[in-house]
């Protein structure tokens, strides 16, 4: 039987008594085309891209690997996964108030 536990709380979940939420992050660098550069149809971006990684080391093409895609996984509880729904950045919510100056 395979055993599932919450990444966030590190929680066991019973997959036969509660739900099991599976939250998929794609993390992906976008190359935003510089102004006044035309994008050529006929250019091939591929052979481009395979000859900038030929050019780097094993150790350099890894680290530029990580910082252009990322793929992850979580199993989240019922409770982690509302939380998560309610805020999926985990940012801090703090209340603005205004406050006048005197």
């Amino acid at each position: 039987m395979i055993h599932y536990s919450c990444d966030r709380c590190k929680c066991e979940i019973n997959p036969d008594e509660e739900l099991r939420y599976s939250v998929q992050v794609e993390i992906k660098a976008v190359f935003d085309t510089p102004a006044g550069i035309v994008d050529d149809a006929d250019t091939d971006h591929l052979l481009e891209l395979h000859e900038i990684l030929e050019r780097l080391g094993d150790d350099e093409s890894d680290a530029i690997g990580e910082d252009v895609y990322q793929r992850r996984r979580y199993d989240l509880c019922s409770g982690c996964f509302r939380q998560y729904q309610k805020n999926p950045l985990g940012r801090e919510s703090s209340l603005s108030f205004g406050f006048s100056d005197n």
